[in-house]
């Protein structure tokens, strides 16, 4: 697998976000990317994962990729438990037992039978980080996935996302110099 960045170009209402931006990531590679709020970090993974188009240039290598995500906004379903938006995206069979194992990891036993819009904005984002790596896929991206837990939880989610990339190609958006998986990449925008 590489998805290339060649040459790309995108604006939002005239205002331009990225200007002949060139990139790759290619199998089981690990990259940070990094820079201030509206760099265009987000509009990078959105271009990433074929949810916008460049407004010039050209992304390569996309079509046929599974690339699974967790996005800033948790995009669960919020009357479902959290081992409900689990199962929803889950397409190879993973069973009950290590659905509830992997969110265990994260969460308290007594959160995962509880409605996600229950639980706390830290709890959703240890379940969306969980359903974007338990599926199987060749990419795992993930946009601030550490905003608003504490040091402890960071460290038991930086834990099991090593755990769980089994190899596969992973870009993260975080502001913090956490320590990600080795080696890793950082691009700066």
């Amino acid at each position: 697998m590489e998805i290339r960045f060649e040459n790309v170009c995108k604006s939002y209402d005239g205002r331009p976000v990225l200007q002949d931006f060139n990139w790759a990531v290619r199998d089981g590679e690990i990259w940070r990317l990094e820079g201030a709020s509206g760099i265009g970090k987000t509009t990078v993974l959105r271009l990433l994962l074929g949810l916008e188009q460049p407004d010039a240039g050209q992304i390569t290598g996309r079509p046929g990729i599974q690339m699974t995500a967790a996005f800033q906004e948790h995009r669960l379903c919020p009357w479902l438990d959290a081992r409900d938006n689990l199962r929803m995206v889950c397409t190879r069979k993973i069973g009950d037992r290590q659905i509830a194992e992997a969110l265990g990891a994260l969460l308290p036993a007594d959160s995962l039978d509880q409605p996600v819009r229950t639980l706390s904005g830290g709890m959703q984002r240890r379940v969306a980080v969980v359903r974007a790596l338990l599926p199987d896929s060749a990419l795992v991206v993930l946009d601030e996935p550490f905003a608003g837990l504490d040091r402890l939880n960071v460290e038991h989610m930086l834990g099991f996302i090593t755990r769980e990339r089994r190899g596969r190609a992973m870009v993260i958006v975080s502001h913090e110099g956490y320590n990600l998986p080795e080696p890793f990449q950082t691009q700066i925008l």
